[in-house]
């Protein structure tokens, strides 16, 4: 077999290498009956969600970065949640779904100001107080106060944010 014979059977070999991964990847990430593959909601409206956050109360627990709410005062600052700002990742829109109508399954449990006795978060159920679409205008309204920080370059290679 000369040098351009043995090339172009390993460039196949390769090639065939390659597709069989991509093949296997692509069954891997296949959805399954519970996957919210191709979940779509209908499109929100950040103006009415922001009228929505207020009228369902969420202003008496949460804050929105760079939106002023008046607010119930006779929340211990501690128990209030903050809501936007900068992240170190993106907070997709599934994400924030689910923090409004599964509030425990998003709820860290060592925030023990946030849970009851039995782990579960303290915000209320809203899956069976809210429309579909009072929900995704609400989504879209906090979607949009939240902004993705790039880290600081750390020359020291201390980390970051600098442990």
């Amino acid at each position: 077999m000369n040098h351009k014979q043995i090339t172009r059977k390993r460039t196949t070999a390769l090639i065939s290498g390659i597709a069989l991964l991509c093949g296997l990847l692509i069954v891997s990430c296949a959805p399954t009956e519970d996957s919210p593959t191709g979940f779509i909601l209908p499109p929100g409206d950040a103006m009415t969600g922001q009228t929505t956050f207020a009228a369902l109360g969420c202003i008496h627990c949460h804050t929105v970065d760079g939106v002023s709410f008046t607010s119930n005062d006779d929340i211990p600052p501690k128990m209030i949640v903050k809501l936007g700002g900068k992240l170190p990742r993106v907070k997709t829109y599934g994400q924030l779904v689910t923090s409004v109508i599964h509030p425990s399954a998003t709820i860290l449990k060592k925030a023990e100001q946030h849970i009851d006795a039995q782990g579960d978060s303290l915000m209320p159920n809203y899956a069976d107080l809210m429309t579909v679409q009072q929900m995704t205008d609400l989504v879209t309204f906090l979607q949009e106060h939240y902004d993705v920080a790039t880290p600081v370059y750390d020359p020291q290679g201390l980390g970051y944010p600098y442990y």
